[in-house]
């Protein structure tokens, strides 16, 4: 039945259950400890008095028969009962003040009484006093009583009490927590409206924050937190759809107009070869985009496989430089690496070499024939750097604005020719990130154009 209560539900009856759990063992508590301290109390005053009573006997036991027992009068303690026995045969009574006569003398219960100790007994209604003595070689037992009257009285005041306010305690505190409850689920209720407003059409939305550092701010912001991912992956999968389409809509058209070209007619092998060819590098071109996009749309821990580790700044240029110089010799460039001191940093080796092989690619790319391309890494301060820097024909103003910016082509660049499918910057950019570093680009139209690689020593 409580599984199917709401939690606001489930905490009212647990603080219901508590609260008259604790107010029970409470009156209980209250209950039981003035009953302990009433029965305490009366037996001190039962002994003082008995024990005033056997002094006064044992000094006057001359006058013992003519001895009236006033200490009701003199102690104003009422009622009190007195009654001294002898032992004879079996103990008989010699003195008697309004002595209750239902409790009776059992004299194998007094002859058990030790000499000169006090002993107590409760009955029904009485609480007596007993004190075994010696006189003259005869053995007497003085008995002190009282009944329950003022005690018990004194508990029923206290249970009438009890039953007049613990109800009303128990609901002030089932008021009190109700509003409690209320006041503490308001905020988690105002959170479950505003993130019923979110669905995935909308994910900038975002819950309110009132930076206050308690609970419900810490959740609202780590729920923000996760929007902001799920933003991001949507829009990296609206972002790759809307790329991939856009950028494999022209090779697709292409290889099938190509087919349906060759297709009307019946033509020489030459030309079915010049056909496929063709549709060859169309593919190689859609695969080339498709591996691109699915890098970019990957998350930073998808991309790093591998825990980062030391990488020498000059052994993967010169891995670079040595794997470009074939390119760069089929495109009669001069290709050059200049390393002025030994570098590391943490990162990762294979991403950091692909990166330095997209921008020799373009330098040597976009390079007048027989100039050079430079590839420098030196450290300025605390910042390490890798310099690559061609003379070719530069990028304006206008291209250095959008250059990372997927499937971005300058005028300059746009012809089939180089072979890229607008990604490789954006690619490099995103690689560069990982490695917390920095890339900036210096470029004049016609004079040529540098790129930095900045990362901060280690």
């Amino acid at each position: 039945m409580m599984t199917n209560l709401s939690i606001k539900r489930k905490l009212l009856i647990y603080n219901i259950f508590i609260q008259v759990l604790i107010l029970m063992l409470f009156s209980f508590s209250i209950y039981k400890t003035l009953e302990v301290s009433s029965k305490d109390k009366l037996e001190a005053t039962l002994k003082v008095i008995l024990l005033d009573i056997t002094d006064d006997i044992i000094e006057h036991k001359e006058e013992l028969n003519t001895r009236e027992f006033d200490e009701e009068k003199e102690y104003k303690f009422e009622p009190l009962y007195i009654r001294l026995l002898k032992k004879e045969d079996s103990y008989k009574e010699i003195k008697n003040t309004n002595f209750p006569s239902d409790i009776k003398i059992k004299n194998k219960d007094l002859n058990a009484l030790t000499l000169n100790q006090i002993k107590f007994e409760y009955k029904e209604h009485y609480i007596i006093s007993r004190l075994k003595i010696q006189m003259d070689n005869n053995y007497y037992i003085l008995e002190v009583a009282t009944n329950f009257s003022t005690v018990n009285s004194t508990l029923e005041n206290l249970v009438y009490i009890l039953l007049f306010i613990v109800p009303i305690i128990l609901i002030l505190s089932i008021i009190g927590g109700y509003f409690l409850i209320y006041k503490s689920f308001l905020p988690i209720e105002k959170l479950l409206q505003n993130l019923k407003s979110i669905n995935a059409s909308d994910l900038s939305k975002r819950l309110e924050s009132k930076n206050k550092n308690d609970e419900i701010d810490l959740l609202s912001q780590e729920i923000n937190n996760l929007l902001q991912r799920l933003q991001i992956s949507f829009e990296k999968i609206s972002q790759f759809s809307s790329d991939a389409s856009h950028e494999l809509k022209t090779p697709l058209t292409i290889i099938r107009g190509e087919i349906e070209i060759a297709l009307r007619k019946d033509r020489e092998s030459s030309e079915y070869k010049d056909t496929l060819s063709n549709c060859l590098d169309e593919l190689i071109t859609i695969q080339q985009t498709i591996d691109d996009l699915l890098f970019l749309a990957k998350n930073e821990h998808e991309v790093l496989e591998k825990k980062e580790e030391v990488i020498y700044l000059d052994e993967v240029s010169l891995e670079a430089y040595k794997e470009m110089q074939a390119f760069a010799k089929l495109k009669n460039i001069n290709l050059e690496c200049q390393i002025k001191e030994p570098l590391q940093i943490k990162g990762h080796h294979k991403l950091l070499k692909i990166a330095l092989k997209n921008i020799l690619k373009n330098a040597i790319t976009f390079s007048h024939e027989n100039s050079i391309v430079t590839i420098s890494i030196y450290k300025d301060n605390d910042k390490q750097i890798i310099c690559i820097e061609d003379k070719g024909i530069g990028i304006s103003k206008k291209d250095q604005e959008k250059i990372f910016d997927k499937f971005y082509r300058t005028d300059k660049s746009r012809n089939k020719e180089s072979g890229g499918t607008g990604l490789g910057m954006s690619i490099v950019e995103k690689i560069i990130k990982i490695h917390k570093g920095e890339i900036k680009l210096q470029s004049k139209e016609n004079f040529g154009t540098k790129v930095y690689f900045i990362f901060k020593a280690n």
